[in-house]
């Protein structure tokens, strides 16, 4: 099979299991996986076209930005009065977003199908939201979540001023850096919607043509001002579903894995590769990204002490904007490192050279 190998903003292995049921059922190779990752993304790309919206410009919504933010509005079920909960929550949440920005937007019931892990949730939710009243907290199932990344802190200010007039409205949780809460909402959250600018994106069935639009979801997008359209749901689920990020949890990360595959028929371990900043990089750095670095405490850093840091942060996130050039053999790929600090943590945007033959991650840019 031969396709074009474009940039990925993200995979999903981690929530759709299409494409590890592809790899392991059919045995297809690493290099026989990478060329069916391509040919997805090749759908992709022309499912959207049919809808008029660029995959490029869906970058936004569906890839971390080390300068914005992330947040979780919190809602009591029952308050709303609607068995039908989460409509009647998006329409208290859909009216205050700004039109012409793009974010992701998951949702879902705060639960646990073990009684035993009430307490550790119970905790988490208290330690994380802001209240924006008293709240007795009973049982988990009470409360659900909307997830919305991409946000800048006059958003986020508009979303709770707003939703305070509505007694189903707890408070919001920022979700920006990593916590126990952010953890668990990885768990149990699932994509609603893509919002890019006046378009909701959504997925279908995936036996219904791509010409066509389904709100499965039904709720009234049209009655604030927005069209939506989708495209079958395996599409939506592998490349266009962002992931809350959390530490990697299996042995042998199976999202990860997937993901390097998009870039290189040599999927390696990440953390049996040894990190390279070249002197004259840092040199570059610290002249060219010099308020990143400050943001971070970075300032003084040292060449051993940021392979060091990214080798400790390796595992503790995902890859995202997968790239391999044919032309050269050049494959990279970002990640999120977040780094502590006595004024609180600071989110960079690194960029890494994948070299399979040489089991070495190169520095290419940090900000």
């Amino acid at each position: 099979m031969t396709v074009e190998m474009r940039p990925i903003h993200t995979l999903n292995a981690r929530g759709h299991g299409m494409l590890e049921v592809v790899r392991d059922h059919f045995t297809r190779s690493p290099a026989q996986m990478m060329a069916e990752i391509h040919a997805i993304r090749g759908d992709v790309e022309t499912a959207l076209a049919g809808k008029q919206i660029r995959y490029e410009d869906l970058r936004a919504a569906l890839v971390p930005d080390p300068r914005r933010r992330e947040i979780a509005l919190v809602f009591e079920s029952a308050a709303t009065g609607s068995h039908d909960y989460g409509a009647a929550i998006f329409e208290l949440y859909m009216p205050l977003f700004d039109a012409r920005s793009d974010h992701s937007v998951l949702d879902g019931d705060y639960l646990t199908h073990r009684a035993e892990d009430a307490p550790f949730l119970a905790e988490a939710l208290r330690a994380a939201v802001r209240p924006a009243r008293p709240v007795t907290y009973r049982h988990s199932t009470q409360f659900y979540i909307v997830y919305i990344n991409n946000l800048t802190e006059a958003m986020i200010a508009r979303f709770d001023a707003g939703l305070r007039k509505s007694p189903a409205y707890i408070g919001y949780a920022d979700t920006t850096y990593g916590s126990v809460f952010k953890f668990l909402l990885s768990t149990m959250l699932s994509l609603a919607f893509i919002k890019h600018g006046r378009t909701v994106l959504a997925g279908h069935e995936d036996d219904l043509p791509n010409d066509e639009d389904w709100n499965l979801i039904g709720w009234p997008f049209a009655k604030f001002g927005y069209r939506l359209r989708s495209i079958q749901s395996y599409l939506i689920g592998t490349l266009l579903t962002f992931k809350i990020e959390r530490p990697v949890l299996d042995s042998d990360d199976t999202d990860t894995q997937i993901s390097l595959n998009a870039i290189s028929a040599t999927p390696l371990p990440l953390d049996s590769f040894a990190i390279q900043v070249e002197d004259a990089k840092l040199t570059y750095l610290k002249q060219a990204k010099a308020g990143s670095l400050a943001r971070a405490n970075l300032a003084g850093v040292t060449t051993e002490q940021l392979q060091r840091l990214i080798a400790d942060r390796i595992n503790g996130s995902y890859i995202y904007r997968l790239d391999y050039r044919p032309e050269s053999d050049v494959a990279t790929f970002n990640i999120i490192i977040e780094v502590p600090g006595a004024a609180g943590p600071t989110r960079l945007l690194a960029a890494l050279e994948y070299k399979a033959d040489d089991r070495v991650l190169r520095l290419v840019t940090l900000f």
